[in-house]
């Protein structure tokens, strides 16, 4: 035993520094804007870190329309230790691969003794392009994590399998097994590879001195034994599928029928196969090509796996390590082929994270009869063994720096891939978060094109077209988005907001209503309706609506501002002062609260208060030249006027002129009050001059008639 460890030993050690110099760069990728930002960067409990709250969300919440506590709480772990920093996810993602990757090694030289074929097994593991994804992904996490309960427990297993009832190891499989489960659901196919691992190589279906013919009673004893295991991953089955459903992500038979999902079936097969020994064209997202298959394609792949799977069964007898491999990759893809078609797919690369290993252990040992034939065959063997794992590391080298950010990733895939419509979304929202609108705009329109009744693309470019000013194109995309998704809460509010922009104020009612009947407790949504309200000007609805908004959520401060606009409105200037005081008791700094309370104080004759309060909306950026206009009347005709008011108010009052080219009678009449006050006559004079054209041209007859008496009074005073 020292001596198989002594062996094992600098394989592993060299196997896990291999790996970890490939994927190194990962350190320095970003997160990217496909389910990274719903799983991770977004998602309030994942941020929360390991809270009570986030804990129980984490085990019983169908977010993203799946089931995976462990993942979950494997994610909340890294904010703990990192914070919400891409480089921490993508660390643990990476020793998580690197420790699946020795694991892999050690199980299969424990459970063949053979040390080279296991290392070739477990580098094509971890150094293989196809790997990348589940890797590079932080997303992914549920690969690597399950991963690593899933190869324990065939370690325990393998253990089970040697020693006689021992019921620790059989409930340590159960258990690894059932964390797994809970890391990701699609483990459900591990009790068949135990199956497997009876045939080859653990030899336990053969009668005692006969391995050539099949024992009944032992192929009975190791399938009753793994009932506790088929029973967990029956129940593991049906609360992922609960939880696909209930999200929505289950395609219906009438969008892809069984007829087209077992023709993709057929020829996704192929395509891993040939990823697998040539990994070109490799895409976070593969269309799922609907009608486009040839009968030609399906055929084809058809025969070509069909002749595999009865090649490698009829060899069985001398070459088991071929049937158990193949099933053992084929198996594994079952869950994920689309025979249950989930999203939009057609494929993926990190499906085939633990079936590679089936397939890689069919070529070391047909390779490894291949060089026990001599010397000579050995090293020509061992040399294109070599070589493969070095093209391998290379290739998953260059896959690695296509994850750096959202940017190359998706510009990737549509190098390598055709009518994707996905990419093209993300790609499209890239550009949207980098401010570059119309790079942004011209992708959400292909894809569009490419899937009209696409939603998210709708919506996307819906928002792309309200931060272009186009909101009319922007309602027609929001309608489009809730055609494909009717009871999307985000589509509706945006739809409701941008009909709220058009001053379509019944619509924009008749939404937000529409949406508190789904969200009765949403206070956002009720001061929402208020404000439309008070746009339309049923002032008294509005209250209400508002009122409803500060009971659900006490301490918004900008629904209390709203509320005392809606008073003021309504004629309740000491409710509406109330109001105003209450919300800047909770936010100081809201600079047009500060404004409204200047105006209501004004309002009540309590000029001292009112200078206060428009002073303080001044200095935190209320800049609007009535504001200042008001502010500079109050300042120069105060009484008594504050010390150094006059000659703040001459700079207001400026300031108010300039920003209306000097168009404004009104300003113009307070910026000569105030040059009066300040005994600066001949500057009033001109002034109030200025005033009196701009007056008679708009045809303001009481203001004409102020100004003509200002006028013949400076004119006796100069």
């Amino acid at each position: 035993m020292g001596s198989r460890f002594s062996r094992k030993a600098p394989v592993a050690i060299l196997l896990a520094a291999a790996t970890l110099a490939v994927y190194l760069p990962v350190l320095q990728n970003s997160f990217v804007n496909y389910d990274d930002d719903l799983y991770i960067t977004n998602n309030h409990f994942v941020r929360m870190g390991l809270t009570r709250e986030s804990v129980t969300w984490a085990v019983t919440a169908f977010h993203g329309a799946n089931w995976f506590p462990l993942t979950r709480l494997s994610w909340m772990l890294d904010t703990e230790l990192f914070g919400v920093e891409p480089w921490g996810f993508h660390l643990t993602n990476l020793l998580l691969h690197c420790a699946n990757g020795v694991l892999v090694f050690l199980l299969f030289a424990r459970m063949t003794r053979s040390i080279w074929a296991s290392a070739f097994v477990a580098a094509v593991f971890a150094l293989h392009p196809l790997h990348v994804e589940s890797v590079a992904w932080a997303a992914a996490r549920k690969d690597v994590l399950s991963g690593l309960f899933a190869l324990l427990a065939l370690l325990a297993y393998e253990r089970s399998t040697r020693v006689s009832h021992n019921r620790r190891t059989r409930v340590a499989v159960f258990a690894w097994l059932a964390l797994g489960l809970m890391a990701k659901p699609t483990l459900v196919t591990l009790p068949f590879v135990m199956l497997l691992l009876d045939e080859w190589p653990g030899g336990r279906l053969r009668r005692p001195g006969e391995p050539e013919r099949w024992d009944p009673g032992r192929i009975r004893r190791a399938v009753v034994e793994k009932l506790p295991l088929f029973g967990l991953v029956a129940v593991a089955s049906a609360v992922t599928y609960l939880a696909q459903q209930t999200g929505g992500t289950v395609q219906s038979f009438e969008l892809y029928s069984l007829g087209l999902r077992v023709e993709n079936a057929l020829v996704a097969g192929v395509e891993y196969l040939a990823k697998a020994f040539w990994p070109r064209g490799l895409s976070v997202f593969y269309p799922h090509p609907g009608h486009t298959l040839t009968p030609g394609q399906v055929v084809a792949s058809a025969i070509l796996l069909s002749t595999i799977s009865i090649a490698v069964v009829a060899a069985l007898r001398r070459r088991p390590y071929w049937a158990v491999g193949w099933f053992w990759f084929v198996g594994g893809l079952v869950p994920v082929i689309g025979l249950i078609q989930v999203g939009q797919a057609g494929m993926a690369d990190r499906y085939t994270y633990l079936p590679l290993i089936g397939l890689a252990a069919s070529v070391a040992w047909g390779a490894g009869e291949i060089a026990a034939r001599g010397r000579g065959c050995a090293r020509a063997v061992a040399g294109l063994g070599i070589s493969a794992v070095l093209a391998l590391a290379i290739g998953t080298g260059a896959q690695v720096r296509i994850w750096r950010d959202s940017f190359t990733l998706f510009e990737h895939s549509l190098r390598v891939t055709e009518r994707n419509h996905v990419a093209h979304t993300n790609l499209g929202l890239a550009f949207a978060s980098a401010d570059r609108l119309d790079e942004a705009a011209a992708h959400f329109l292909v894809a569009v094109r490419l899937a009209p009744g696409g939603p998210i693309a709708h919506g996307l470019l819906g928002d792309v077209r309200v931060a272009q000013k186009r909101p009319l194109d922007a309602r027609a995309h929001y309608r489009a988005a809730l055609d494909g998704e009717p009871e999307s809460t985000r589509w509706l509010t945006a739809l409701a907001d941008v009909l709220l922009q058009l001053d379509r104020f019944e619509q924009a009612e008749a939404k937000y209503r529409k949406l508190i009947r789904i969200r009765p407790g949403s206070a956002g949504l009720h001061s929402a309706l208020g404000f439309t309200l008070l746009r339309a000007g049923k002032l008294e609805a509005a209250v209400a609506r508002y009122r409803e908004a500060i009971r659900l959520d006490p301490d918004r401060a900008e629904v209390h501002g709203r509320l005392g606009t809606a008073l003021f409105r309504s004629g309740d200037i000491h409710g509406a002062v109330d109001a105003f005081r209450r919300a800047l008791a909770l936010e100081p700094d809201l600079s047009w609260v500060h404004a409204e309370l200047g105006r209501a104080l004004l309002d009540s004759n309590r000029q001292v208060e009112a200078i206060s309060a428009f002073r303080a909306a001044a200095r935190l950026g209320q800049r609007q030249p009535t504001l200042l206009n008001n502010l500079a009347w109050l300042l120069a005709t105060g009484k008594p006027v504050p010390e150094g008011g006059v000659e703040e108010a001459i700079a207001l009052a400026s300031e108010a002129a300039e920003a209306t080219g000097r168009l404004n009678p009104a300003i113009l009449d307070t910026l000569a009050v105030a040059y009066d006050a300040a005994g600066r006559w001949e500057d009033a004079l001109i002034t109030a001059q200025e005033a009196l054209k701009r007056a008679e041209a708009v045809g303001d007859a009481t203001l004409v008639e102020r100004l003509q008496r200002r006028v013949r009074r400076l004119s006796r005073t100069r």
